[in-house]
């Protein structure tokens, strides 16, 4: 399926996880109802669209602004560390679709605290340390691991380095609906107006 749209808000949501990624190592806050939109895309794994796990996009402003700036060329010196994170999940994803046994661990593992917070109401911050875990057990065993720069007195912070993980499971998520969508590498490369245009569009009629 080659679906410009879905592709866009897919991507978008890796670049919402890697720029979250790399405000929470420094310290600086995040956007709350990105960071929810986030997370809550691990549990609608049975979604028949984007929609129905992203909504219109609302959720996703933060990393549709940053895919307009990082591939659309607005910004001048681009993050080198965001783009780090962008890659990483892509190759996580790769790593992961490859390994029958470790993606249905994920899957499992994701259904299994989704029904733990339905039946025990699980609080956000236990919901998130579930999620950590579950990444240390599967993702975190592929080589090379991701390497997570900032100030080390935040990420030494058990429910920052938990956040952490949660946003890079939710950006290898999104990982995977961009590839379920026709998205690529080298499909990034040459359609990369094409893809700035539909953000922008989808950021004109959020913010229009």
């Amino acid at each position: 399926m080659n679906d410009l749209h879905g592709q866009t808000l897919a991507l978008a949501s890796l670049f919402q996880s890697a720029e979250m990624i790399d405000r929470i190592a420094h310290g600086k806050p995040v956007n709350n109802a990105a960071f929810d939109c986030s997370i809550d895309s691990l549990f609608t794994l049975e979604a028949g669209s984007l929609e129905e796990i992203y909504g219109q996009g609302e959720g996703l402003l933060p990393g549709l602004r940053a895919l307009v700036n990082y591939l659309g060329g607005q910004v001048r010196m681009p993050d080198r560390q965001v783009i780090y994170y962008v890659m990483s999940m892509i190759k996580l994803e790769r790593k992961l679709i490859r390994d029958a046994a470790i993606s249905t661990q994920v899957q499992q593992g994701l259904r299994q605290i989704q029904q733990q917070s339905e039946q025990f109401g699980l609080s956000p911050v236990a919901r998130l340390h579930r999620i950590d875990g579950l990444y240390q057990d599967t993702l975190s065993h592929f080589q090379p691991r991701v390497i997570v720069q900032g100030d080390q007195t935040v990420l030494s912070r058990g429910d920052n380095t938990s956040r952490i993980r949660a946003l890079l499971l939710a950006g290898v998520r999104g990982a995977v609906l961009w590839r379920q969508r026709g998205g690529s590498r080298l499909k990034l490369v040459f359609l990369r107006r094409r893809i700035v245009g539909e953000a922008q569009r989808i950021l004109d009629r959020i913010t229009g």
